[in-house]
């Protein structure tokens, strides 16, 4: 029982040790991010980033920019099914829709996070500089209008997408 107690109690202060790093880590990495208080509240929202190593980290980041960008592709599908035959609208919300939120969900992030996985940084940041480019091609396809009807919405998929560049960043 001896024995047990001492693997026990050298266990317990492992995972402690393990437990207490972590919010370090996270600062550490978002430290150097231009986004520094989107960095920690975004990875400190997830549970897993708190046994997570930096490219569980990284991979967390993806996540939430796949989610974050799959929320507004929602939002924009449901403002094309209001355009209510505006050609101008419909196209408009179309080319997001298909063009620039679409490949963004379909083809850069799952793109991104299989280079993450396979250890292609470069590939993996080029993927999601393409989901930031692609929120900004939204956003000008509403050039002119007032107010853009999806301005926060680009800006939280941009940022969020940016901030994540600059995590992966930190591997090449």
């Amino acid at each position: 029982m001896n024995n047990f107690m001492k693997l026990f109690s050298i266990f317990l202060f492992i995972q402690i040790q393990i437990a207490l790093s972590q919010p370090n880590l996270i600062q550490q990495l978002c430290k150097r991010n231009r986004y520094q208080p989107l960095c920690v509240s975004t990875l400190n929202l997830d549970p897993r980033s708190k046994t997570s190593d930096l490219q569980g980290l990284a991979s967390i980041s993806i996540d939430a920019t796949t989610k974050k960008t799959n929320d507004t592709l929602t939002y924009l599908i449901s403002e094309l099914r209001r355009t209510g035959g505006d050609r101008t609208a419909f196209e408009k919300y179309g080319t997001c829709v298909d063009q620039d939120y679409g490949a963004s969900t379909g083809r850069y992030l799952p793109g991104a996070l299989a280079n993450l996985q396979a250890k292609k940084y470069s590939a993996a940041i080029a993927n999601l500089q393409d989901v930031v480019r692609a929120s900004g091609d939204c956003e000008n396809q509403f050039a002119g209008s007032s107010p853009l009807p999806v301005s926060q919405r680009n800006k939280a998929v941009h940022d969020i997408a940016d901030m994540t560049t600059d995590i992966i960043k930190t591997f090449v």
